[in-house]
């Protein structure tokens, strides 16, 4: 397969070619969101999604429709519960190492008992209601290191909880998750996989590898039984269109080989050494730069970074509906060629 091929086909198995009607469809998707930057994953559902507003992401994490948790990785996602339930069953016979509760397990064991026996009867905790409660209880608990994050990711890790995601990951609350439904590993990275594939494709084992973060060893006799899809899907051109995501989206963490997006020497561009993914912006079947934005007040500049030609007009129409999701007045659009 040609690479413009490649890209058309991934660019419309993650949903940027036809937007979605239902918010929801997009995070199914890509089974969820990379999240550690939340405005950026709202951005990114924004982009593929019909209409979304601030509004109905709300409404949709009051309700539990759209939770926050670590996932693929070990890195917080934003995801429907459903998927969270998928991710979390693929994922239970994984444990955290040892070295990050800092030679405290025991006492951090003690605690996760002690908040699941509360969550069970209160439903949700914030987080000064559990540090409040740390702190009564177990007072030679350090609140400032580490180990509370140790405590929460195995929480979550044991599908005991989620965040839920209309709260800051600063000010977060923990919801009890009364309904969870176990099933095997096996099984939930089965449908992983295949979930996977539906989302990403054309993609191999080591792709998926990444992705999810799974063990190879583990995951490679369940992947040898699954009989894919080998189809030719009749996509439409890309040629002379212009695609945008945000920061830590799908497009950047789905694949091993990170050249089918761009040439080696712009890699440093788009993968930073500190962890950040910047935003892509592709022209006429090829990453031609990225994009990013600074809000003062009710206004919102963006900064465009190209190294190939673009077209402008197609830019300040994908970027005016960002604005007009963060329901900003575009003041400008600075370009720099670099």
């Amino acid at each position: 397969m040609r690479e413009k091929e490649i890209l058309s086909e991934r660019l419309n198995s993650h949903g940027l070619l036809m937007k979605k009607a239902n918010v929801l469809d997009v995070l199914r998707q890509t089974i969820g969101i990379q999240a550690q930057a939340q405005r950026e994953a709202e951005l990114n559902l924004a982009l593929r999604s019909q209409d979304l507003s601030l509004t109905e992401l709300s409404k949709l994490y009051e309700e539990g429709k759209i939770v926050r948790s670590w996932a693929n990785r070990w890195t917080l996602h934003l995801l429907t519960y459903e998927d969270w339930e998928l991710l979390i069953n693929a994922r239970q016979n994984e444990s955290l190492p040892n070295s990050y509760f800092l030679g405290e397990k025991e006492l951090a064991l003690a605690v996760i008992t002690f908040l699941t026996d509360l969550l069970k009867v209160r439903k949700s905790l914030t987080k000064s209601e559990i540090e409040a409660l740390i702190s009564q209880d177990f007072p030679n608990f350090n609140l400032k290191s580490y180990l509370l994050q140790a405590v929460l990711q195995t929480m979550m890790q044991q599908g005991i909880c989620y965040f839920d995601a209309g709260i800051s990951s600063r000010a977060y609350r923990l919801v009890f998750a009364e309904h969870f439904q176990r099933t095997t590993a096996e099984r939930a990275i089965e449908l992983l996989i295949q979930r996977y594939m539906t989302g990403f494709a054309p993609a191999i084992l080591e792709d998926f590898i990444k992705w999810s973060g799974l063990k190879i060893s583990i995951v490679r006799p369940i992947w040898q039984k699954i009989i894919f899809d080998s189809s030719v899907k009749n996509i439409e051109s890309t040629g002379g269109k212009t695609f945008i995501a945000a920061r830590f989206d799908s497009l950047l963490t789905g694949y091993a080989d990170k050249t089918w997006l761009t040439s080696q020497d712009k890699i440093p561009e788009m993968w930073s050494k500190n962890g950040i993914l910047m935003a892509p912006i592709i022209f006429d079947n090829q990453l031609v730069g990225k994009w990013h934005y600074k809000i003062s007040a009710k206004k919102i500049t963006f900064t465009v970074e190209h190294w190939l030609p673009l077209n402008q007009s197609q830019i300040e129409e994908k970027l005016s509906d960002i604005a007009h999701f963060l329901e900003k007045k575009m003041q400008t659009i600075i370009y720099k060629q670099i």
